[in-house]
């Protein structure tokens, strides 16, 4: 979890992609409840309108932009129009958007992989490598890359989605590195369970995982820790306590804890 918050939100200009609903929602209208003007960023713009509606309660100049951000071709554009209707800058990008990939490897086929892939990975790198020189020009700017437990626990049935994830975070790690002595920081943000729509049953994947709602964050809990992690200098932060101890025991001997977890599923 990130620690107590040093980011400022009043001033800044605040790209969410993935706006629509969940967390991507919920962490627009934390940023605007902050002070921050946000461009929120998805496909469905009846639902996009009303979290830009809730977000204006806070900051009336709070704009959003409906784009497929499947569409690789087009992200450079999106980028141009963000910064402009930004008023000429994006000081954070919160790459949210992604799709889930509940599909065993067996049954995986190659436009599954690229599917995801493109989301996932291409589409949140093409983004923020468009709106990095603004950033890096200003010597300000904090990216932040949403990634999932699903690369820190196990890829049981996800396995093209937690590769997508683990892409993403070693190019943030990436960034991370390289943007030291700048005014650019880079962060990966690993939300665990948490209730949203991400979730629930969608064509061209397996039926859902069972979730228990006792232990499951809301889209609300997490929204509010991503928005914290803005003021936190490490790389990686949770949305929860639980998460990251789940992931540190992993860390420490991930044989053990794949060997456990082969068993578990074995008997599936």
């Amino acid at each position: 979890m990130a620690g107590a918050s040093t980011w400022k939100g009043t001033g800044e200009r605040v790209v969410v992609t993935g706006a629509s609903s969940g967390i991507g929602a919920a962490a627009a209208v934390e940023a605007a409840k902050a002070g921050a003007t946000v461009a929120l960023v998805a496909r469905r713009a009846d639902r996009l309108a009303e979290v830009v509606e809730e977000c204006r309660r806070h900051v009336p100049w709070c704009q959003m932009v409906v784009a497929d951000l499947a569409e690789l071709a087009l992200i450079d554009d999106l980028a141009a129009e963000l910064t402009e209707v930004l008023g000429g800058g994006v000081d954070v990008l919160v790459n949210n958007a992604g799709v889930p990939k509940r599909r065993g490897v067996r049954d995986l086929s190659p436009a599954d992989v690229e599917e995801v892939m493109r989301i996932n990975y291409f589409s949140p790198v093409r983004l923020t490598l468009a709106l990095l020189p603004g950033m890096l020009e200003r010597d300000h700017g904090d990216i932040v890359n949403v990634s999932s437990m699903g690369a820190h626990m196990v890829a049981y049935r996800v396995g093209a989605y937690c590769a997508s994830k683990a892409a993403l975070e070693m190019f943030t790690e990436a960034l991370h590195v390289e943007l030291a002595g700048t005014g650019v920081r880079a962060h990966t943000f690993v939300p665990g369970t948490t209730l949203t729509e991400f979730s629930t049953p969608k064509d061209g994947n397996d039926p859902p995982f069972p979730t228990d709602p006792a232990t499951a964050a809301t889209a609300e809990e997490v929204g509010r820790e991503l928005i914290r992690a803005l003021g936190d200098e490490r790389l990686v932060t949770y949305a929860t306590a639980r998460d990251e101890a789940t992931a540190a025991r992993k860390a420490a001997d991930p044989n053990a804890f794949l060997a456990e977890m082969r068993s578990i599923f074995s008997a599936r």
